[in-house]
């Protein structure tokens, strides 16, 4: 079981580290914050947990200020495993010049347990890394999220596209 945990976390590892390795490029000569006025992002990646469930999230972010470093939109996120964990955030957003992005989601956690439905508060921290691709960009990303039982992450990949 330990190894084929081991091999799991070694080819995660692989699949979030690669486009950084193919897609990297000299930053100084492209100005990270191109587009941003309008995005949608998508990203998926592994809860390691027990059964390493599957997650998935979705934003709509519009910026707003300091060209468009800082926005602000909504995000959906679920997570597949026997819970049925499903949450609604506003998100705000802000993207360094060396193409970090750190963003902060409060939302609303509905939440199935023993054929009941309970609805938490829940918070969302993010972390990416976005390498650009003309207007798409994609790359790592961690998802930490506070719930009322306890915290999960997940490790993923970002990919996204600017209008």
């Amino acid at each position: 079981m330990v190894f084929c945990t081991f091999t799991i976390v070694r080819k995660l590892s692989v699949l979030l580290l690669f486009p950084l390795f193919i897609f990297s490029q000299d930053h100084d000569n492209y100005d990270v914050n191109h587009g941003h006025d309008n995005e949608f992002s998508i990203a998926f990646g592994f809860i390691p947990n027990e059964n390493f469930s599957l997650g998935f999230h979705a934003h709509y972010i519009r910026g707003l200020a300091f060209e468009n470093k800082l926005g602000l939109g909504v995000s959906l996120e679920t997570i597949l495993d026997e819970h049925a964990h499903h949450s609604i955030s506003l998100i705000t957003i802000y993207r360094f010049s060396n193409s970090l992005t750190i963003a902060y989601a409060p939302g609303i956690l509905r939440v199935s347990k023993e054929s009941k439905v309970l609805y938490e508060f829940t918070q969302h921290f993010e972390f990416a890394y976005e390498i650009p691709i003309g207007e798409f960009h994609i790359g790592p990303q961690l998802d930490l999220g506070i719930e009322d039982e306890g915290i999960h992450y997940m490790l993923g990949v970002h990919f996204g596209i600017d209008f």
